[in-house]
């Protein structure tokens, strides 16, 4: 029979008053950002299988609604993507699977729905390449209404990757925490795992990759961050 263990579980409550922490790259526009890790956590030899969870609320309405920045999180990571000045950091974006949230340039990343007129946020799945940052794809990509996030303080974002070996799958959602509407839901399966260590780090980023008139900020209340092998 297989058995798990947890080895790393954070949870908060929906009422706590002080965010986490606020992400604003400290950069001129270009390839830079802000990330912020999570708690680490390390494959044991013996895992067959492991699977980690992420659960946290972000107030960014004023950048996904008026940029083309985005937020992006990364579960079975080993390190952050971006370094104190904002440039990426040596092996960027670290090799781990997540989603990115708000403006994709569908030039670059097809899989995105086209949105000409720019009145759409768009939710997607994203395997973060190792050491190479343009290697990043993004794989199932939806889109929602900007007019969805008028007057919405927070938005909920969930996140679930399972590895068997180095192949995944991941699933996310986006909703409202208040209403429990719920915004964009993405999964994809047979994702490879480009970490190539045993370190399973998350984190949280905001990105000035355009020529916004300022860098855009977002706030983070960690509800989740949860790993669990299986043996």
């Amino acid at each position: 029979m297989i058995r798990s263990l947890v080895v790393s579980l954070l949870a908060w409550g929906t009422s706590a008053s002080a965010q986490d922490f606020s992400l604003t790259p400290p950069c001129a526009p270009g390839l830079c950002g802000a990330s912020q890790l999570g708690i680490r956590a390390t494959k044991p030899a013996d895992a067959v299988r492991e699977s980690q969870y992420i659960e946290v609320d972000i107030s960014a309405t004023t950048l996904l609604q008026n940029s083309n920045e985005h937020i992006a999180i990364s579960a079975f990571a080993n390190g952050a993507p971006f370094g104190t000045s904002g440039a990426f950091s040596t092996t960027a974006p670290n090799g781990g699977i997540g989603i990115a949230l708000g403006r994709i340039d569908t030039a670059s990343h097809p899989s995105c729905p086209l949105d000409s007129s720019n009145t759409n946020v768009e939710f997607a799945i994203e395997q973060f390449a190792w050491s190479d940052i343009y290697g990043s794809q993004i794989l199932h990509c939806v889109s929602f209404n900007k007019s969805a996030l008028t007057g919405v303080w927070k938005i909920r974002v969930s996140v679930f990757v399972e590895c068997t070996g180095a192949t995944c799958r991941a699933s996310a959602t986006v909703e409202n925490p208040v209403t429990f509407a719920l915004l964009g839901s993405v999964t994809s399966t047979g994702i490879p795992l480009a970490n190539p260590t045993t370190v399973r780090r998350p984190w949280y980023a905001v990105t000035n990759f355009s020529d916004e008139p300022y860098n855009y900020s977002a706030s983070f209340w960690k509800r989740t961050e949860m790993y669990t092998p299986y043996f």
